[in-house]
């Protein structure tokens, strides 16, 4: 279920409040939902007096059912919270359920799990991509990786001072993917937070076997 909850909002520029719409949760039935998150627009509020856009933060749920996953996007302090209610829903629900503390992150997720492909996966490509530029990089460091879904899709690598692009290689997807789907916690895939930190504890895993 979709839940919208009407409020207000004021102006960083010109004080005027600004009507606007947050989603306690919002699922794929909803035809804008899925783009709009992808494109920060859900979190988006225009002022009609001055024009400025200001970006809103609050916690969703996020229920893609077409590829049965739900991804809770939570404030780091309500971190605890929101593992509580996942323990609940897992006595329900049977898909795969992720949590992310940040906007850039759930709008990743949407993307990766729309085009149908696995966010693990896309995690491991990430720490292997800056394992194989880190020399590039010297002592800059990595502050985040987010894989951009569009008629190039590739990898943003963030670091200190800059930021630059590498190719998504499908292929090489493919081979990562057919190594590690054997593994049985992969089969599971009861691992709610899937991000670098995530991905580097699988990749130390295998290599120490």
């Amino acid at each position: 279920m979709s839940i919208p909850v009407k409020t207000t909002v004021r102006c960083p520029q010109c004080g005027k409040e600004i009507e606007f719409t947050m989603w306690q949760s919002i699922n794929d039935e909803m035809p804008f939902a899925m783009k709009d998150i992808i494109t920060g627009k859900l979190f988006e509020a225009e002022c009609k007096k001055c024009g400025k856009k200001t970006n809103v933060h609050y916690p969703i749920l996020v229920n893609d059912m077409a590829h049965r996953v739900m991804i809770y996007y939570t404030f780091p302090e309500g971190k605890e919270q929101t593992e509580k209610a996942l323990e609940f829903m897992k006595k329900m629900y049977d898909g795969r359920v992720r949590i992310v503390t940040d906007q850039a992150s759930l709008s990743e997720k949407v993307a990766i799990f729309s085009e149908e492909l696995d966010d693990r996966i896309i995690e491991l490509l990430k720490a292997i991509v800056i394992a194989q530029i880190q020399d590039q990089l010297g002592n800059k460091e990595v502050q985040g990786a987010y894989y951009i879904p569009d008629d190039n899709p590739r990898f943003e690598i963030i670091y200190d001072g800059g930021s630059g692009y590498v190719a998504f290689d499908k292929d090489f997807y493919n081979e990562v993917r057919d190594e590690f789907v054997q593994m049985e916690d992969f089969a599971r895939d009861t691992e709610p937070y899937i991000d670098l930190d995530w991905a580097y504890s699988i990749l130390s895993a295998d290599y120490e076997e």
